[in-house]
């Protein structure tokens, strides 16, 4: 009980309010409902795993800014399409896939292929620092117990005697049937 009055004492003074981190357009309400869906899905117990859970969150975050930039540039790309819709004498297209070639130019240098190339390595590197963050907390949460809870366990004794049948399960694993038998 002692424990856990002190979890959230330390929640209260060690949580940071990250939705400062939106830029332009972005809106921090949004910022702040994947802050919560983070929070309560996770549940972080102490300052470390509240430090992972604020990076896993912004990297998620950023990899979605990222992922939006890009479509911008596509958005933008295809606003400039002019189809044009030339057939041959059966009413094939000429140029099959004109639209796709064209947003495909995007990665052009002359157009905005230095734009993609950096989103797409910042998208890479926001994808590392989650995957990094979430193999830290789960690591630092196999090594620590959870909390006490308040309600009252009931705990079954522990017994290293298998049962009937763990023992023909255990037995089946360690000597299997001889082919010749099947």
């Amino acid at each position: 009980m002692v424990q856990s009055k002190n979890n959230q004492h330390a929640n209260k003074f060690f949580k940071t309010d990250l939705r400062f981190l939106t830029i332009g357009p972005e809106l921090s309400s949004r910022l702040g409902d994947l802050l919560e869906t983070v929070y309560a899905d996770l549940e972080p117990r102490n300052f470390v795993e509240r430090h992972l859970v604020d990076e896993l969150a912004l990297a998620k975050w950023r990899g979605l800014r990222a992922a939006l930039m890009e479509r911008a540039v596509y958005e933008h790309e295809n606003a400039t399409f002019a189809p044009k819709g030339r057939k041959d004498a059966d009413g094939k297209p000429l140029e099959p896939y004109e639209d796709m070639y064209h947003l495909a130019m995007a990665h052009a240098p002359e157009r905005h292929g230095v734009v993609l190339a950096a989103l797409g390595r910042l998208a890479i590197r926001y994808q590392r620092q989650f995957a990094s963050a979430l193999r830290l907390l789960m690591a630092l949460r196999r090594g620590t117990p959870p909390p006490v809870s308040e309600s009252p366990v009931i705990h079954t004794p522990v017994t290293n005697t298998p049962t009937k049948k763990e023992k023909e399960q255990n037995d089946e694993f360690h000597n299997p049937p001889d082919e010749r038998s099947l």
